[in-house]
């Protein structure tokens, strides 16, 4: 009976996997997928990951809106594809992402009213509910650096540089560059400890 229902659901996501599949943002989209299915930092990521276990990913809305901003980036086609599967894969809810250039392994597990406005996100970033990344008064948005964790309710604003494997913290207000590595938070943020403390070196 398992196999009956997951065999269901698998063929109904399986028009969105094969867009997916065959467009150029693919191995990005793969990226994101092992990024979904294996989070921690410090441990590799699978080798190798099935059509089934994509599949299955797929059902995730957020990865769903992640999607949708990369085929929009990927050309008038893809952008078209977008805007079809949209209705009826339907994405997070009120998780807005603009950047042009995004790295692969992007996951947000809740994405709830978050908005991401980046000049860019490097790869492996991980986001949560309720954060905003987007401009100030000065006229810019954030640059993100690769492997970096934003906790739920951050505030991330301005031209500012966020370094490689930097973690902010739930509820920080970050309007200054971060050093890679950092741990902040607070109001403004200020750096707490270096992510190496906390969480031992990261394994390759």
């Amino acid at each position: 009976m398992r196999d009956l229902i997951w065999i269901a659901r698998g063929a109904l996501n399986l028009p969105l996997y094969l867009v997916a599949r065959a467009s150029p943002v693919w191995p990005e989209v793969e990226r994101d997928v092992a990024r979904l299915i294996q989070p921690r930092m410090d441990l590799p990521l699978p080798e190798s990951i099935g059509w089934r276990e994509t599949v299955r990913a797929l059902r995730h809305r957020p990865l769903r809106s992640i999607l949708y901003t990369r085929l929009r980036g990927a050309g008038i086609a893809w952008k078209l594809a977008a805007r079809l599967l949209a209705p009826v894969y339907r994405g997070a809810v009120a998780l807005e992402i603009t950047c042009a250039q995004i790295g692969g392994g992007m996951s947000s597990y809740h994405g709830f009213a978050t908005i991401i406005i980046a000049r860019h996100i490097g790869q492996d970033c991980l986001f949560a509910q309720q954060v905003t990344v987007g401009y100030d008064d000065r006229g810019d948005s954030p640059i993100i650096g690769d492997r970096v964790r934003i906790g739920a309710g951050a505030i991330v604003i301005g031209p500012i540089t966020i370094g490689d494997d930097a973690v902010i913290g739930a509820g920080a207000v970050v309007v200054k560059d971060v050093p890679a590595g950092a741990v902040v938070a607070g109001v403004p943020a200020r750096v707490l400890e270096h992510a190496a403390d906390r969480y031992g070196a990261r394994r390759e």
